[in-house]
């Protein structure tokens, strides 16, 4: 995964491309009436608290093998808009495109 945005601010090419790529697994799951979307470490007895959590997420775009999460994150105290660049290799083809097919439908108000 890697983010869009740094402190709610637009990530230049050079700097979006320049940083490191975070590796582990996504879970959503509802959290207090929220959803939340996390990315955790996945290795064998990890513990560690998530990498990243992405608030009131939706699928902003999805192709072949990566996944575009938009939702607002919690930086410094401060809550950002922030967008989740994810590559999830291996995904098939009909989970791709059913996953293309939700975001299309999906009610994108942010409210």
């Amino acid at each position: 995964m890697r983010r869009r945005y740094r402190g709610g601010t637009l990530l230049s090419k050079r700097e979006f491309v320049d940083q490191p790529w975070l590796s582990g697994m996504l879970t959503l799951r509802p959290v207090e009436g929220r959803m939340q979307l996390g990315l955790w470490s996945s290795g064998p007895g990890d513990v560690a608290p998530p990498i990243g959590l992405l608030w009131r997420p939706e699928v902003v775009a999805c192709a072949l093998d990566t996944i575009s999460f938009a939702g607002t994150e919690q930086v410094g105290g401060r809550w950002c808009y922030q967008v989740w660049y994810c590559e999830v290799h291996s995904l098939p083809g009909s989970l791709s495109l059913q996953l293309l097919q939700n975001a299309v439908n999906s009610n994108h108000d942010p409210s």
